[in-house]
């Protein structure tokens, strides 16, 4: 992985303005490589115990049915980390990308065998929500995480082929069937025998970031492994 640095535009930029922290505001050190001061970082909810087994998250999806080799998840989706995630996701606060995908090249860095990643792919929106919305946030976080680490950003491979509805809005029951074959990939070659690094924002029960493996594997990718921002632990808890 490439060395955690602001590039000479990144900087120039932040000459003109200033960061502040992407959850109270206040202003930083030019020089922090993340837009998140000391006392608000203290404040976030890290999974310290990465006890998120794909099986809890998918509770009534058959063993054969699960495409995802696993899933790490940096926070729990509570407190400043879901506050922020909703702005962002819904307000127009499209610069949290940054500081989303450098908590997320911190956690690459203690991954084991995170090297082996070959290429990112972030869950994609379909074009209707995307147009609605002015962005895909999670692209914005993969784009943001290839140019930190070196890692090919391939998402546009990765289609979702019919609008569905928001996840969080459904019964648990009804949300495996509104994603399920929601996903295609357009460009075999370019996932072929790779093991790729799927990006998403929040994980709820996991179908969305299964079904997306799951084309990513038909098409020959070799592994897919998932990293989010946060997980709804609750979910977990209840699946147990």
């Amino acid at each position: 992985m490439k060395e955690l640095q602001m590039g000479v535009n990144d900087f120039i930029v932040r000459l003109i303005f200033p960061p502040k922290c992407i959850f109270c505001s206040e202003l930083i050190d030019r020089r922090s490589e993340i837009e998140i001061c000391e006392k608000c970082f203290s404040k976030i909810p890290f999974v310290t115990d990465q006890k998120v087994f794909i099986k809890k998250f998918m509770r009534g999806v058959e063993p054969d049915s699960m495409w995802l080799d696993n899933i790490t998840c940096i926070c729990e989706y509570k407190g400043i980390i879901k506050e922020a995630i909703i702005k962002y996701k819904y307000f127009g606060k499209y610069s949290y990308h940054r500081a989303f995908a450098f908590l997320m090249a911190k956690k690459l860095e203690v991954i084991k065998n995170s090297s082996e990643h070959d290429i990112i792919i972030s869950v994609p929106l379909h074009k209707k929500r995307e147009k609605v919305r002015g962005y895909n946030q999670s692209f914005l976080i993969s784009s943001k995480l290839s140019k930190i680490t070196g890692i090919p950003e391939r998402s546009l491979v990765l289609e979702r082929m019919r609008y569905t509805n928001t996840q969080s809005l459904l019964h648990r029951d009804e949300r495996y069937l509104n994603v399920k074959d929601a996903f295609k990939v357009n460009n075999e070659k370019e996932v072929e025998n790779k093991v790729v690094l799927l990006i998403d924002d929040v994980v709820t029960m996991g179908y969305t970031l299964n079904e997306c493996s799951k084309a990513l594997k038909k098409a020959g990718a070799a592994k897919v492994h998932a990293l989010v921002i946060a997980a709804a632990v609750s979910n977990i808890e209840e699946s147990s």
